[in-house]
């Protein structure tokens, strides 16, 4: 019985362990798009963690309504700029295993972190 008990919880802990939903889709090896929304001063989403793979295209979906700018803390970084009513799509990939912070630089906001794994 302690087995089963056992088996049960390490499941339940696993299952709580993937990222959270964060705005963001993809399967675990096709592309994952995180959509950003900047509207009366704020970002969302704000803070959350995504999991990728090192290759897997990553694309942000952003809309705002005002302007940013849009740093991805990686080797190279990326920087996009969004302004008033823009709808934008922007793609890229991370080679190196690690986190990587998506910020919003105006708000000074962490929108997500990319957790990337082998």
């Amino acid at each position: 019985m302690r087995t089963l008990i056992a088996a049960c919880a390490a499941a339940l802990v696993l299952t709580g362990c993937g990222s959270s939903d964060g705005g963001s889709s993809g399967s675990s090896d096709g592309p994952v798009t995180v959509d950003i929304a900047i509207k009366d001063g704020k970002v969302t989403p704000q803070g959350d963690r995504v999991d990728v793979k090192v290759g897997q295209k990553v694309t942000l979906h952003i809309t705002s309504d005002t302007d940013e700018e849009i740093h991805v803390h990686s080797e190279p970084e990326h920087e996009y700029e969004v302004k008033p009513g823009d709808d934008v799509e922007e793609s890229f990939t991370i080679e190196t295993p690690g986190q990587v912070a998506v910020e919003a630089h105006h708000l000074e906001a962490t929108i997500v972190q990319l957790v990337v794994k082998p």
